[in-house]
């Protein structure tokens, strides 16, 4: 694999200090505040959630939340129980600036209220008011309207003396939300390495992933009934645009584009997958802007030379499905190798036959049906697969 000098090594040497205090000592850095969190309680009005974190002093979606990944369904669970007055928990809010804040966890909560209250959604799926069922709340009864809202979204604030340095701050919004997110929706890994290591490498992989070949390629498509206003497009990003799709809506889409990057050092990969990609992040995150340049120009040039080849078809497989042999839909087993094989090729015409090379494909991967049935995963088995590809792409397409 050709790589960039910055990226020769993944290795990561890290050595765990165990401090030994006394008692004295312990009980004096308690006293003195040491990793304690000062925080502050309050509640909104649901009426004025809209306007309250909306404001110019709030941020609603930090680049450490995870994506809107809530249904009709489970927002009008959260409505049901405030008309209920069933407690829900606490928004928590941190304050970056004197007066000024990031929502740390509870996004889903606050665009629940917000889309309800503007008629973006019919409650659906309810037990106990099963007969408001398929009502927005504009068509509620008065009564049912003026008791939601009398009711509260409960906040916590962590004040901005929890921390004394921006390191401080920055470990501090991470260790709280590692262990907000230990309970309910499980976090996928992506979405906790969005969390706890985000930086200029993480921020790449998500740009990356907005890129319109590589959504192309991956069949991440935008729901062509969302709309959304324009004054909470910024807050928004994409997410409700693309919400429906499986691969945007928990991150998968971020961590294909981080596997390329990890995949690239494929000799150094043992153990496990997900910690591979854990140590890429980090060691990403330290690379300079001209090296992340660098990372940005050669996966676009490879996820477009994978498009020129191949089209649609570029990360799929020929293989039987349910005993009749047809085209997958995209596989992260066929992306790993292609994208490696494709990086190896130093440059490509943009005049082929796709039609031609997706034939040629096809009768690839029936030829090699074992070496790509999925069955073996080892990184030996990686390399072979990439290299096979590889002199295909070099011999039966290129012409080399």
């Amino acid at each position: 694999m050709n790589l960039f000098d910055f990226e020769k090594s993944l290795a990561e040497k890290r050595e765990e200090k165990m401090i030994d205090l006394s008692d004295e000592l312990i009980n004096t850095k308690y006293e003195q505040g040491e990793a304690r969190i000062v925080t502050e309680q309050g509640a909104v009005k649901l009426s004025l959630v809209r306007d309250f974190f909306l404001a110019s002093n709030y941020q609603l979606q930090p680049k450490y939340q995870r994506r809107i990944t809530w249904n009709e369904k489970k927002r009008s669970k959260l409505i049901e129980s405030f008309i209920m007055n069933i407690p829900v928990p606490p928004v928590f809010v941190y304050e970056t600036e004197f007066d000024k804040y990031q929502v740390m966890d509870g996004l889903q909560r606050i665009t629940t209220i917000i889309d309800f209250y503007n008629d973006k959604y019919e409650l659906t799926g309810l037990n106990k008011w099963s007969e408001l069922n398929g009502r927005k709340y504009s068509q509620l009864p008065q009564k049912i309207k003026e008791g939601i809202d009398r009711r509260q979204l409960s906040t916590i604030t962590l004040l901005k003396e929890s921390s004394k340095s921006l390191s401080q701050e920055e470990e501090m919004k991470k260790m709280v939300f590692e262990r907000l997110n230990t309970g309910g929706v499980s976090l996928e890994d992506q979405e906790i390495r969005n969390a706890l290591y985000n930086g200029p490498f993480n921020e790449l992989c998500i740009e990356l992933s907005k890129d319109s070949t590589f959504r192309k390629l991956w069949m991440i498509t935008p729901d062509v009934g969302a709309t959304i206003e324009e004054e909470m497009l910024e807050s928004y990003d994409d997410a409700i645009i693309y919400a429906k799709n499986k691969l945007y809506r928990r991150m998968y889409d971020v961590e294909l584009v981080l596997r390329y990057f990890a995949m690239r050092h494929i000799d150094e990969y043992s153990g496990s997958l997900s910690l591979f990609l854990d140590i890429c992040l980090r060691k990403g995150n330290l690379y300079t802007s001209d090296n992340l340049e660098q990372l940005k120009g050669i996966f676009e040039e490879t996820i477009k030379k994978a498009d020129m080849l191949f089209g649609d078809k570029a990360f799929c497989q020929y293989t039987d499905v349910r005993k009749v042999k047809k085209w997958t839909a995209p596989q992260k087993m066929i992306y790993d190798v292609m994208m490696l094989a494709l990086s190896q090729i130093d440059s490509i015409n943009d005049n082929y036959d796709i039609d031609k090379n997706v034939n040629l494909l096809k009768n690839f991967y029936i030829e090699k049906e074992t070496e790509f049935d999925g069955k073996k995963q080892s990184k030996s088995d990686i390399i072979k697969r990439m290299n096979l590809l590889y002199e295909f792409i070099r011999k039966s397409i290129l012409g080399e």
